[in-house]
Formats: structure tokens, C-alpha cells, sequence
């Protein structure tokens, strides 16, 4: 009798806009034929839009989203159903994850750690992004889950090299020289060789998790009811809004029918000049579907295919003044013919 597949684990982590989502699909692009990878990935917001575009982008790898917040929150139970998920459904040889760029990895890394998973998956190399140009601003160096994210790194990669300044990269240097790892990489646009994923870390044994509180444990066969489908209208529905706050920010997203369908360069406009922390959009536009990403004032945008529901998530500051924000959005969309 074959023995089970156990899959090879990989944490990619990295604050907001770091190129996280995009990092992976270069990787999926890399990965060998003879592979079967997945991707579990979380969203800040309740939309789930990363979800969205890795299934849109991602030729055919199995994705399973947890949306609303850090996969690690209250017992990690979202997270080890989702993890639990794919690997019983889909017996990948190596399974991503991306958690929200608001998480921290660190009780990811212990959830992964613990005895229940010890003869189901192996853990490897964890990555986390950073892009340099953040290294000198003291809201992100002095930022909790900014320090959690360096403190788990087997890998650091300085993306969005293309952008940064000499003192930038300086910076970017004297972090890899405090940090103990087994590599580092400059890169651009999430350009980030599958070799990083080779290296293996030292085995750690299961650790108890922060505080010494425990963690709760859920076994794949158990599982009947999948609690982690993505959000989805009813039957009927048009669109809805959903609103969340933590950590100072909000997060605003919407959910719309497929056949609702909005002007692209009224869109790209609006976005463009949003003042807002992150932006993330898959949308139904008079030119084709189109992904958005907003971060930093600096809006891309790229076509993929008929995209079903359009999914729009931004992350702002709080307050924020989200029935504002719906009416310029609406005022982009194209009336539906009586």
C-alpha cells in the first residue's frame, strides 16, 4: 500500500503590499510538472479577492480561502479546517500559505508544529517579504506583527528592488546581516527563484502556543461540513457590503453580481486616487474583467478571464466613511438595461 501524500509546508509572509499573491504565482509558474501544489490564503477583509485571483491566475492549483482576519485568531480553528481541507481533498506535494499581511506567523508556525500534524505535512522554508523603502519608517519597524514576520524568516526577499533608493537597499543589507537565515534575495515584481523553497530549516519540536494558552486541534477525517466556502450572494442578491475594524484599520469590501458591470477607466480613476492602505479588486468592466491592485497611490491593473462576481476589498485607515466610498464606487458602474 502507497504511504499518503505528506505534503511539504511553505508560510510566505510580509506585511501589506509586499507582493505576496504575486510572489506565489510566479512560483506556481516555476513548479514542476510533476507536482501537484494548493494554496491556503487568508484576507484581512470578508471578501476573499487573493482567493479570486490565484484560482483566476493560478492554472489549475487547488485554493482554499479563510477570509476575515488572521488565520492564528481565537484557537486557529478557520486555519486547521482549511489546512485540513486541502490535504485530505487534494493530497498536494506542496501546500502555500499566505496569511494576511495583519497576521502574525509565528502562532501559524506553532498551530503547524503541533503533534497532530507531526505524520501529516513536513514544514519548510518560511519567506517574508519586505520592501526596503519601508525599512526607514518607524510605523512599520516598531510595528508588532512587522518584527513577527522578520523573527520567522528562514528566507528574507527585498521585492520591489526596482523602486528603492540606495539607502533603501543599505537598509535592506543591515537587516540581513542581523537577522540568522539561510538566504536572502533582491527581487522586482515577485520575481522570486522556487529555488529559496529547496533550503529546509532546522526541525523544531511542537511548541506550546504565546502565553502558554493552548491550541485547538481539529482532525481531517472529522471534517464533513466544509465551514470555509467563499462568500458568495444568494440567490437573488445584487451585492453586498461587508466592514470589519482591527489594528486601527478598516476594511471595506463588496461583493457584486456578475452582471453588473462597471466603466474601466472611471474605475482605474477612482481607485487611483484613493487614499487607502491597500486595494484589491477583480472586477467586471465594459473592457473585460479586470484585476486591480492599489498600493501606495500606485494603481496596476491586469485583464484575466470572465471573472463571475466582481470582488473590490480596500484596507484604510479608520475612521472611514464607507457609504461615501459605495456611492463613488457605484457612480463607476454602467445602469443595467431595463
Amino acid at each position: 500500500m502507497s504511504q499518503p501524500v505528506r505534503p511539504r509546508v511553505h508560510l510566505i509572509t510580509g506585511f501589506l503590499g509586499t507582493g505576496k499573491t504575486t510572489t506565489i504565482l510566479h512560483w506556481l509558474q516555476q513548479r514542476p510538472q510533476d507536482q501537484k501544489w494548493a494554496v491556503l490564503v487568508n484576507e484581512f477583509g470578508d471578501v476573499g479577492v487573493d482567493g479570486a485571483i490565484l484560482k483566476q491566475l493560478g492554472d489549475g492549483v487547488a485554493v482554499r480561502e479563510v477570509a476575515g482576519g488572521c488565520l492564528c485568531c481565537v484557537s486557529g480553528l478557520p486555519f486547521q479546517i482549511g489546512l485540513n481541507m486541502l490535504i485530505a481533498r487534494e493530497k498536494p506535494d506542496v501546500l502555500l500559505i499566505e496569511p494576511t499581511g495583519l497576521g502574525h506567523p509565528r502562532q501559524i508556525l506553532q498551530i503547524l508544529r503541533q503533534p497532530t500534524y507531526q505524520n501529516t505535512l513536513e514544514i519548510g522554508t518560511t519567506v517574508t517579504l519586505v520592501d526596503p523603502r519601508h525599512l526607514s519608517q518607524q510605523r512599520y519597524r516598531q510595528h508588532e506583527i512587522y518584527a513577527d514576520q522578520l523573527a520567522v524568516a528562514d528566507v528574507l526577499v527585498a521585492n520591489k528592488i526596482d523602486l528603492c533608493s540606495a539607502d533603501d537597499l543599505q537598509a535592506f543589507d543591515q537587516l540581513v546581516e542581523s537577522q540568522p537565515l539561510l538566504a536572502s534575495a533582491r527581487v522586482q515584481q515577485g520575481q522570486v527563484s522556487i529555488d529559496v523553497l529547496q533550503a529546509l530549516p532546522e526541525p523544531v519540536s511542537a511548541v506550546a502556543s504565546d502565553n502558554g494558552a493552548s491550541v485547538q486541534t481539529v482532525s481531517a477525517p472529522a471534517l464533513l461540513v466544509d465551514l470555509q466556502m467563499p462568500l458568495a450572494l444568494a440567490a437573488g442578491e445584487t451585492g453586498k457590503r461587508l466592514q470589519k475594524e482591527a489594528d486601527g484599520l478598516t476594511s471595506v469590501g463588496w461583493l457584486l453580481a456578475g452582471n453588473r458591470t462597471f466603466r474601466a477607466l472611471a474605475l482605474a480613476d477612482w481607485l487611483g486616487n484613493l487614499d487607502c492602505e491597500r486595494g484589491k479588486a477583480l472586477m467586471n468592466t465594459d473592457e473585460g474583467s479586470r484585476i486591480y491592485n492599489l498600493r501606495e497611490g500606485v494603481l496596476s491593473e491586469v485583464a484575466c478571464d470572465p471573472a463571475g462576481e466582481s470582488r473590490l476589498e480596500l484596507i484604510l485607515h479608520s475612521p472611514v466613511d464607507a457609504d461615501a466610498l459605495e456611492q463613488a464606487l457605484l457612480a463607476c458602474e454602467i445602469p443595467l438595461a431595463p
